[in-house]
């Protein structure tokens, strides 16, 4: 067991060193040499005087072996970087003039595989994307989607995606936060979709978008053989989805982005607010309103140092004796939530989850960061809302940006009461609107 951990750590920090050496090589500039007194503070590495340098002391040390480690990977990187490799089989999957390009890609949900992309497709502005992912017990992610802004009238655009998923052995605990891990099943989620969506135009940083989507979905025994299967402990009647479910949805969507960069930011912000309507085809069982609000707020502290705060609150509530089926409840654990737990350990129909993250730069194109975040889901969180029992988890990691302040890899560590987890994203992609 030692052994095989060790040999997986080892290959996930060579990966680094690679993506490391790719963003290095590509995207670095050489700094202009103007005084470190005549940059905005927050383009600064360090203070311009003897007392700003020392009130940086204590922080300098209680991150210098983070910094040593990531310095040391940064040097290895340089070195592979100096025989070409990377350069090379990244110039080969991109065009000579940067319309056409062709990244790997792994993400936790989808697995590991290939994102494609089409710049000007049959009009200036209309871009296409593709990505394809596997990964084991047959797991598939498949996707495709046109999107132009100004397609219709001026500045009136759409969007049009179609998405294939099987996830073969995704886990369930249960419904509501008390939801215990001795009760974890396995279930194979299949679910076909396909969406058609109006984009406004741009007022100032904020943008609006509206359609409709329908899905079809499968829920069937999972193929992990560590877990019992979700019908071992749960029934239909108990249950809402249990056998899955063919669904329109209609949705409206709402986005303000006030970051300068959307790379390493160091100031503003960013509000994500999305109303959601589902209802069942062919069936009266299944109906329900979902309303989401995501909140990111990015505060320099100093020297390229950010705080960056997190707060995302999910509500869904069904009509009359209408039901929600589980898969669409709101859910917490994963990547992007209480990242110290499973993939959507808890659910229910409501969630509040709170965030803080402090972040510093230890490379050109590389940013540390240690977090600490708490979550809670609710049944109704206006009638049950208490600050006791909330879940947390905390860790620290490294992001790498990529192209177009991009972001080329995460790799992180999270610790929570139940385990510690190592979570790792490769060409991630995070754009949600």
């Amino acid at each position: 067991m030692g052994l095989k951990w060790k040999q997986r750590t080892a290959g996930v920090f060579l990966v680094m060193a690679l993506f490391w050496s790719h963003a290095a090589a590509t995207y670095a500039q050489e700094k202009q040499d103007i005084p470190p007194e005549q940059l905005p503070i927050e383009e600064r590495d360090q203070g311009d005087s003897f007392i700003e340098n020392l009130g940086e002391l204590p922080g300098d040390i209680l991150t210098l072996p983070f910094t040593l480690l990531f310095k040391g990977l940064g040097h290895g990187a340089e070195f592979i970087d100096y025989n070409g490799v990377v350069l090379r089989v990244t110039d080969w999957l991109t065009s000579d003039d940067e319309k056409t390009k062709l990244r790997p890609l792994f993400t936790p949900p989808a697995g590991i595989g290939f994102t494609f992309k089409q710049n000007d497709l049959f009009k200036e502005g209309m871009k296409f994307r593709a990505t394809a992912s596997v990964g084991r017990k047959t797991r598939r992610w498949l996707y495709a989607g046109i999107r132009d802004e100004t397609f219709f009238v001026p500045k009136l655009g759409f969007e049009v995606t179609a998405t294939h998923k099987r996830l073969p052995d995704e886990d369930f605990f249960g419904i509501g936060n008390d939801s215990g891990s001795e009760f974890k099943t396995n279930y194979l989620h299949r679910e076909n979709s396909a969406k058609f969506e109006l984009i406004s135009p741009r007022f100032g940083q904020s943008l609006f978008a509206a359609g409709f989507t329908y899905s079809v979905i499968d829920v069937l025994p999972g193929r992990d053989r560590d877990s019992v299967t979700l019908d071992s402990l749960f029934s239909p009647s108990e249950l809402p989805g249990f056998f899955g479910a063919d669904m329109w949805s209609f949705k409206i969507r709402f986005y303000r982005d006030t970051r300068p960069v959307t790379g390493h930011p160091t100031h503003g912000s960013e509000a994500f607010l999305t109303y959601e309507f589902s209802r069942q085809r062919g069936g009266n069982e299944f109906a329900f309103s979902k309303f989401n609000i995501d909140l990111y707020r990015y505060i320099n502290l100093f020297y390229k140092r950010t705080l960056v705060l997190h707060l995302n609150t999910e509500i869904t509530d069904a009509p009359g004796s209408k039901h929600i089926p589980f898969y669409r409840l709101a859910g917490l654990g994963g990547l992007s939530s209480l990242r110290g737990y499973r993939p959507v350990r808890f659910r229910d129909k409501d969630l509040i989850l709170a965030a803080i993250e402090y972040r510093w730069p230890v490379h050109n194109m590389a940013i540390a960061y240690g977090f600490i975040e708490e979550g809670r889901v609710f049944s109704d969180v206006f009638e049950d809302f208490t600050l006791s029992d909330f879940k947390y988890s905390y860790g620290g990691g490294l992001r790498i940006r990529g192209r177009d302040a991009g972001l080329i890899a995460i790799f992180e560590i999270a610790k929570s009461k139940e385990q510690i987890r190592f979570n790792f994203g490769l060409n991630t992609e995070l754009r949600r609107f």
